[in-house]
């Protein structure tokens, strides 16, 4: 009887500290309900839903639950000002004085930006309670897919979905793989790239950096020498993977592999870089039954059921990401 009477006193208290809490919450946004019950910000907030955008940020309407990723465009520039807009409506005017500029990973000055730009940009707060702009980076546009046709000036891509595009390729493009500088001749058939580059008016790419993923091969060994194994695919293709003195290998049950414990008739998943001849020039060689804990990872798609990830990031079946690198594709 006393803990139901302590209940039902309690209950408004418990009821008004939720909605003090509350109102907290949107006194520290700055901002107030919208016409259309969405969050109007006030000036000198953070956009509702975007609070990585920092303060300053105003717009005429009201955000109805504001998510994803968002676009900043550089709409005007006055010497270091630069006035912004967001993909859904907001504005704000920057100023850049002092902020590291970079485009395409090189540093830049405030004169190299222009209208339309799509930005990055990073911010500190100054002791006074003012926002000082610290860094701003040129969001360029990216195109990534399979390579389907190289030339001395373009690359065609097959793109997620299906569709094809053609990127232009020149002798100031610059090539990177697996985290190294790289050159034009890794370009190959088969390979997954990702471009970062310009595009014209009339809608044409041109790369500026190109990077360059792994390719991966997953099937049975068929033979090896000291230098090369080879590997049938489930389509029944025979691919060759050329191994060296740097080569890591992964045996499930052994502690320190080599070549000698890669058996023929081994299940093994092979990354590296993919050459013109479609032989491939291994970096990680990884042996075991597929489908085993170990080989593969969650939703690897390899025959048998998802391991348990033991190696390096999982594993994912053919034409899928590589199980050492995130988002590379196969080439089998």
């Amino acid at each position: 009887m006393i803990a139901t009477l302590w209940r039902w006193r309690a209950a408004p208290l418990i009821l008004a500290l939720v909605l003090a809490g509350v109102a907290s919450v949107a006194y520290a946004l700055g901002a107030a309900s919208g016409p259309s019950g969405g969050v109007v910000a006030a000036q000198g907030t953070s956009i509702p839903g975007h609070p990585e955008l920092g303060p300053g940020w105003t717009a005429a309407g009201a955000i109805n639950g504001a998510s994803g990723q968002v676009t900043i465009t550089i709409t005007a520039i006055s010497g270091n000002d630069l006035s912004l807009k967001t993909s859904d409506g907001w504005t704000r005017t920057i100023d850049a004085t002092g902020a590291t500029v970079t485009k395409g990973g090189k540093t830049v000055t405030i004169a190299d930006l222009a209208v339309g730009d799509a930005i990055n940009f990073r911010e500190s707060r100054q002791p006074d309670g003012t926002y000082k702009i610290t860094a701003i980076q040129v969001v360029l546009p990216t195109a990534s897919g399979t390579v389907t046709a190289v030339t001395s000036g373009s690359v065609t891509i097959s793109q997620n979905g299906g569709s094809t595009r053609t990127l232009t390729i020149n002798g100031s493009t610059t090539y990177t793989q697996n985290g190294k500088a790289a050159t034009a001749s890794a370009l190959v058939v088969g390979v997954r790239i990702t471009a970062q580059g310009s595009v014209d008016s009339a809608g044409n790419f041109t790369a500026t950096t190109i990077n360059i993923a792994l390719a991966s091969i997953r099937g049975t060994v068929a033979a090896k020498t000291a230098t090369t194994i080879t590997v049938t695919t489930s389509p029944g293709k025979t691919v060759t993977v050329n191994v060296s003195a740097s080569t890591r290998y992964m045996v499930r049950g052994v502690s320190a592999p080599t070549l000698n414990d890669v058996a023929t008739g081994a299940q093994i998943v092979a990354t590296g870089t993919l050459n013109a001849d479609g032989s491939l020039d291994a970096t990680s060689v990884a042996a075991g039954a597929f489908g085993q804990p170990g080989f593969g990872g969650v939703g690897s798609g390899i025959p048998g059921g998802p391991g348990r990830g033991r190696w390096p990031n999982g594993g994912n079946a053919v034409g899928s990401p590589s199980p050492f690198m995130p988002g590379i594709g196969s080439n089998t």
